[in-house]
């Protein structure tokens, strides 16, 4: 394991046994609609390359991205994409996931899309 991976893994051990296990019925944690953009990355915008980016990311109980647990679990094709969603991660927001009443600490997958303008799209994919 990095060292990285044993943070991660150090944090979530420490959440769990910081609380005791709250009752009830989970919902997982979900996206706050609208975000702000993610930077599309120039030159595949010039391009007129589309995207789509998987992050594996863990939300806090406060609908916070946790520091150093984003990962991309599903590539683009594009590094360039990879990153401009792995560098626009932290600031994403949640509502918390939930067990019962109580916000929980839980991982999620969030698609990353970059998605040109229709004006921009060739003929045959609008």
């Amino acid at each position: 394991m990095t060292h990285r991976t044993l943070g991660i893994v150090a944090v979530l051990l420490l959440a769990c046994q910081s609380a005791p296990a709250a009752e009830g019925t989970f919902t997982p944690a979900m996206p706050i609609e609208p975000q702000d953009p993610i930077p599309y990355p120039p030159s595949l915008f010039a391009a007129g390359i589309e995207g789509e980016v998987m992050l594996y990311l863990v939300v806090d109980s406060s609908g916070a991205v946790i520091p150093d647990s984003t990962r991309v679990a599903t590539a683009s094709g594009h590094a360039e994409f990879d990153a401009a969603a792995l560098q626009a991660a932290p600031a994403l927001r949640f509502t918390p996931a939930r067990r019962g009443d109580t916000a929980v600490a839980a991982p999620i997958q969030v698609p990353i899309h970059f998605t040109l303008p229709d004006s921009l799209r060739p003929a045959a994919a609008q």
